[in-house]
């Protein structure tokens, strides 16, 4: 998380840093509609004209804001894809253990990407490999499912079920819904959920 420097210590190395950090911030009380230049100049401790030497208007300060949000996002559930066991249910649960350490770790990039049109936001490449990302992972699954080794239901529900527990836990947790909830205790509550998820609700023979 990017601590906000005092005017003093800005210098053209962190004043971008520092105004995305101020803009997630705004994003977080004010939504997109609330966001303009100015306010995340003053939240930041700059001038107005400050921000123009970086973001020539409103909409590039969001495009840098989507893409760093999706980077980071991004960045966990490759690790987490990379360290998970070899079984194809294992890394999608893997992923959605992942999401919930980052909710946790970034909650204001989290809640930044729960915001509509904010992610859309993110440059094209930058999208189109997250686009290619994801078929790579509905790949697997639908490959696990003629293997038998999960259960053949519609993957696009299979994706809409765990996606809707997974950013639900999310954020119930960054709300404060769950009480005090360190990462271990965030990972703790991801492998619950995404082993009922991984058990579903039928009684076994």
């Amino acid at each position: 998380m990017y601590t906000l420097p005092s005017k003093k210590s800005y210098h053209h190395g962190n004043l971008k840093a520092a105004l995305i950090a101020a803009a997630l911030k705004e994003l977080a009380h004010e939504g997109i509609e609330g966001v303009s230049l100015r306010s995340v100049a003053r939240r930041a401790g700059v001038s107005a004209p400050a921000v123009y030497r970086h973001f020539a208007d409103k909409e590039a300060l969001l495009v840098a804001v989507a893409a760093e949000c999706a980077d980071r996002l991004a960045a966990a559930m490759m690790a987490a894809v990379e360290d998970a066991p070899a079984h194809p249910l294992g890394r999608f649960r893997a992923i959605g253990v992942a999401v919930v350490r980052f909710a946790v770790a970034n909650p204001e990039h989290f809640r930044a990407l729960s915001l509509t049109g904010l992610a859309e936001r993110a440059p094209t490449p930058q999208r189109e490999r997250e686009r290619l990302w994801a078929e790579a992972q509905q790949r697997s699954l639908a490959d696990a499912q003629a293997r038998g080794l999960i259960a053949k239901v519609p993957l696009d529900a299979l994706m809409l079920t765990a996606d809707s527990a997974v950013w639900g836990l999310a954020r119930a947790i960054i709300d404060g819904r769950l009480g005090d909830v360190d990462d271990a205790r965030a990972t703790e509550l991801a492998i619950a959920v995404t082993g009922v998820l991984g058990q579903g609700f039928l009684p076994r023979p």
